[in-house]
């Protein structure tokens, strides 16, 4: 069966310049990471996994503050995410940072025989090389070393075990390697309300459950006794089939879009059933549910706490027009590949003119009523720490 969506890895090049919200997100980490990193003061080298980093422009503030933290001593800061990642943006971006290029050496060098470019930049694949790299830039007499890894989050560690102190990520855990088969019928955003097919509701439950299962036990393997796990994670207040949570008013604009195109015949069903966003917005309970099965922690990994908090839409402007087109283009950087993959169902010619009509949709419904959409961003702040 053909695919019916692109890879996790399709983001627009230029993701980070249309993540606001991504970065409000994550800033809600800040202060619990760097209560955290006090703790390891004493440490010969503090050693931080940024999950699911992208270019690494929101994580920027947070490494200027951990640098300044150590005072001169060693840090090594790692950048994960797909092999797909815009690395030579991440790479850019560090090198044009006035307090962090100076300071940093950054590996893979373009020397390094271990380095790996699929398209996108040199980084490292591997945990054990992206560890040898990063130790041998410390045995030069680097302090600040960051590493690029390309490294999927759900398929293995991405640092060896036992050795990282603080993995931190925001943003980021929602996106599910779901069979590519799997529909989400009537609803870009599986689980949603209307998203009525129990059956498809079920298999995204569980390929969700499976995957944050997976994803906490490598994070546990990951961390020294005592390390933490502090994430920021797009969440929802209530499960199937009422589930609501990030992006719920901008979901429903984009189902009814599709809905009515396809009543009046301007797409096939076909088509708007292939725009689906593999992402599930789990509930406090489904975040807690692997450590309950566990008896209260996943391998020695605890919940110190979980909490839901919400965004004022960071695209927010008085004029309606501006907020709709800020607010709409900053989906376009997670949805754009989607969105044209689904639509070369109606020819190839067809697939850019058709997303240009979907996005000028959008904006005319978002800015018809700015209200609805000022408070569409719900997370669940999540801390976890290792047994000593």
């Amino acid at each position: 069966m053909a695919d019916r969506r692109p890879l996790l890895s399709g983001m627009d090049d230029d993701y980070g310049s249309y993540a606001l919200s991504q970065k409000a997100s994550f800033e809600r980490t800040f202060p619990t990471v760097m209560e955290a990193a006090l703790g390891f003061a004493d440490e010969p080298v503090l050693r931080v996994v940024d999950q699911g980093a992208s270019d690494g422009r929101n994580s920027h503030v947070l490494m200027r503050d951990l640098i300044a933290l150590r005072a001169g001593r060693p840090l090594a800061y790692s950048f994960i995410d797909m092999p797909t990642n815009p690395w030579d943006v991440a790479h850019g971006r560090l090198n044009a940072d006035p307090v962090i290029g100076p300071a940093a050496q950054v590996v893979p060098t373009p020397a390094d025989t271990r380095a790996v470019d699929a398209g996108s930049g040199g980084h490292l694949a591997s945990a054990d090389d992206h560890a040898a790299a990063v130790d041998e830039a410390l045995a030069s007499g680097a302090t600040t070393v960051i590493g690029m890894a390309g490294i999927p989050l759900h398929t293995g560690l991405s640092a060896p075990a036992g050795t990282v102190h603080m993995a931190i990520t925001g943003t980021t855990m929602h996106w599910v390697e779901a069979p590519q088969d799997l529909g989400s019928a009537r609803s870009v955003f599986p689980g949603y309300p209307d998203h009525h097919d129990e059956i498809e509701r079920s298999a995204w439950r569980d390929a969700a459950a499976q995957q944050w299962d997976q994803l906490v036990r490598l994070r546990a393997a990951e961390l020294v006794p005592g390390g933490w796990f502090i994430a920021a994670l797009p969440a929802s207040e209530t499960p199937c089939p009422d589930r609501t949570g990030l992006y719920a008013e901008i979901a429903r604009d984009m189902n009814a879009v599709l809905a009515e195109w396809v009543a009046s015949g301007h797409i096939a069903q076909a088509t708007a059933d292939a725009v689906v966003v593999p992402v599930w917005m789990r509930t406090v309970e489904e975040i807690r549910a692997p450590f309950e099965a566990g008896g209260g922690d996943v391998d020695g990994l605890v919940i110190e706490r979980v909490e839901l908090f919400r965004l004022d839409n960071p695209y927010f402007d008085p004029d309606p027009a501006v907020f709709a087109r800020d607010f709409v283009r900053s989906c376009l950087a997670w949805g754009g590949p989607l969105f044209r993959r689904a639509f070369t169902r109606e020819g190839e010619d067809r697939a850019g003119l058709l997303l240009g009509e979907f996005l000028a949709e959008l904006e005319a419904r978002v800015a018809a009523d700015p209200d609805r959409h000022r408070w569409d961003y719900l997370e669940a702040l999540v801390v976890c720490r290792k047994r000593d």
